[in-house]
Formats: C-alpha cells, sequence, structure tokens
C-alpha cells in the first residue's frame, strides 16, 4: 500500500507523455520555426466542440487548427509574423484574434527558444446578442520591444449584424 501512490503518480505521467499534441505547424516553406505556441480553450454554452472551427491566417496563408472534445487548442507561430484566428460556430458570433509575433525573441526569458501563450476564448450565442455582431478583432497579443513581455488589449466594441437577405421564392 505504501506505493500506490507513486505508482498513481507514474502512470498518470505516463498517459499524460503518451497523448498527442495536435498543433498547428507553422506554415509551410517558413525558414523560421516556431517561436510561440499558443495554447487556449474555447468555451461554448452546449459544450459540443465538432462543429468548432478555428481559422488562421499567418501572413496571408490560411490553415485550420484542431480543437479537441474539451475545447483545447495548441497553434504554433514563426517570429516576426502577423497572425489572425478566427473562431466560427453555428449559432455562434464569429470572433477574432490578431497576435503580432515580433519582439517574441526580445528580453531575457531563461534561453527559451519557444515561448507559450496560454489563452480563453468564450463564444457568445447569436440569441443573446441582440442583432449585434463584433466590430473587429475581440484581442490583440503581441510582445513589447525591448522586452518581449505579452502585451494583451479586448476590446468588446459591437455593431449591428448584418441581416441575410429575404429569400424569394
Amino acid at each position: 500500500m505504501k506505493n500506490r501512490p507513486t505508482s498513481l503518480l507514474v502512470a498518470s505521467a505516463a498517459l499524460l507523455l503518451a497523448a498527442p499534441t495536435y498543433a498547428l505547424a507553422p506554415p509551410a516553406g517558413d525558414v523560421h520555426e516556431a517561436a510561440v505556441t499558443l495554447t487556449g480553450w474555447l468555451h461554448v454554452d452546449d459544450s459540443f466542440m465538432a462543429d468548432v472551427t478555428i481559422e488562421v491566417d499567418v501572413n496571408g496563408e490560411v490553415r485550420t487548427a484542431y480543437v479537441s472534445n474539451t475545447g483545447r487548442f495548441d497553434i504554433d507561430l514563426p517570429a516576426e509574423t502577423s497572425a489572425t484566428l478566427r473562431f466560427e460556430k453555428p449559432g455562434h458570433v464569429t470572433k477574432e484574434v490578431t497576435v503580432d509575433t515580433r519582439h517574441v525573441q526580445d528580453g531575457d526569458f531563461g534561453g527559451q527558444r519557444r515561448r507559450q501563450v496560454k489563452l480563453a476564448v468564450i463564444m457568445e450565442q447569436e440569441r443573446f446578442m441582440a442583432g449585434l455582431t463584433y466590430a473587429g478583432p475581440v484581442g490583440n497579443l503581441g510582445f513589447e520591444p525591448g522586452g518581449g513581455c505579452v502585451a494583451v488589449a479586448h476590446t468588446r466594441s459591437v455593431v449591428p449584424a448584418k441581416r441575410r437577405a429575404a429569400m424569394e421564392f
């Protein structure tokens, strides 16, 4: 019985190490290796993630990121890039977050080659938004010049959503 907690810890660690990772790799042909990994959790009311899409536009190249059943996503980005993350789910208001990786390698972070930034994105249902949508990106992530510290800006500016055209029969 003395070894039971230790054996549980070893078994748990083995499961975590064996778990697959689903990070979005940097764009093909990019000479820079990943400089920052965004690890995020997406929250939706119904907890159903199968119909969620995350599009990642890195310097004009668009890819899709994998979202786990728990809402976790991992995205690798190279240094000196500009990226837009677009979160979509039917019945929910689309959200965008911009990421600027310039200055990610500035400052002293213990010699880390790759930085990790964690974030959460909460999707609001359209029916609770009273016909409004976001005016632009809801968040901006960047890194401060010289120091490399994470700089975050949020906005919840909303505008009337475009109405869908009426169908004619």
